[in-house]
């Protein structure tokens, strides 16, 4: 009977371990939320989604921006229009306890516009700083806010592993292909993406060279930058090469005939949402890794 007890004990004590509230979570904005135990959660920006999602708590995710695409079902929840700019009275008309943004999506008056109708909002860094280690970080704090803690280290460890094992890959490889992301969404609008944004890290963690690392941030393509990157892959959106028509259509963009990457015709497609790193980011890497250190088909 004692040992009986004993276990029982033990068992409500594991339970309400699970269950502790983690406590005030501070946001990069120094704003801290305390919500014990949320039920219903505004998420914006879809690797935030994700994390979510893999921490096993989809089930208080109330709704999304319109980037929220995965898991398959997150395609079935309420959106609350673009991910730069959220509607403010849509996600107050979800009743939620808790909003989650990251600082490019969810500005302060935004989020000021949000508190003062006494909702809880927790900000957290920008989803295209520091590449996976910025990701780390984030699945450590919304495993804290969310009461998920074993379930974060095990999404932590498992991407650590990836990144490692395509690590391996890559000290293998004696060249770094100079790569591109053109962000497009009509033959006559393209940006290119230079360092510290989502794109840069995805570039680098494939074992590729970003092509375009002579700039920071978003830039308008021009002819001229496009030849003066020469990269020997251009990596769009899915979206965004359907926007152009294809592979024909990007060649056509200004400058890219001019190119290595033109003249192959190595235009790749990559998931619509890797300006944004979330967990699946050693995935895509992989992939990408695959693309760009193939041998370039003879024409």
């Amino acid at each position: 009977m004692r040992n009986c007890l004993l276990a029982l004990t033990l068992m409500g004590a594991a339970v309400m371990g699970s269950v502790a509230h983690a406590g005030p979570v501070k946001g990069i904005d120094g704003r801290t939320v305390d919500v014990p135990a949320p039920k219903r959660v505004v998420v914006l920006n879809s690797s935030l989604v994700e994390i979510v999602f893999g921490l096993g708590k989809g089930e208080l995710v109330a709704g999304t921006d319109i980037t929220g695409a995965y898991p398959a079902a997150v395609t079935k929840l309420p959106k609350v229009g673009h991910p730069y700019q959220p509607s403010v009275e849509g996600i107050i008309s979800l009743a939620p306890d808790l909003v989650v943004g990251a600082e490019e999506n969810l500005t302060a008056a935004v989020a000021e516009q949000l508190r003062g109708a006494k909702l809880p909002v927790l900000i957290v860094e920008n989803t295209s700083k520091n590449g996976i280690d910025g990701l780390l970080r984030r699945i450590e704090l919304l495993a804290q806010l969310l009461n998920a803690g074993e379930a974060g280290q095990r999404m932590k460890q498992d991407i650590t592993r990836q990144v490692a094992e395509l690590n391996q890959k890559i000290a293998a490889e004696k060249k770094k292909p100079r790569v591109l992301f053109l962000y497009a969404h009509s033959p006559g609008e393209a940006f290119v993406y230079g360092k510290d944004t989502g794109t840069h890290a995805l570039i680098e963690l494939a074992g590729g060279q970003n092509a375009a690392d002579f700039t920071t941030g978003t830039k308008a393509l021009t002819a001229e930058g496009m030849v003066q990157a020469s990269p020997d892959a251009i990596i769009m959106l899915h979206r965004g090469l359907e926007a152009v028509s294809g592979v024909e259509g990007a060649v056509n963009l200004p400058g890219v005939a001019l190119t290595p990457a033109g003249k192959n015709k190595r235009i790749l497609a990559v998931d619509n949402n890797v300006r944004w790193i979330g967990p699946r980011f050693p995935e895509f890497a992989a992939k990408l890794f695959s693309e760009i250190h193939a041998p370039v088909p003879q024409r």
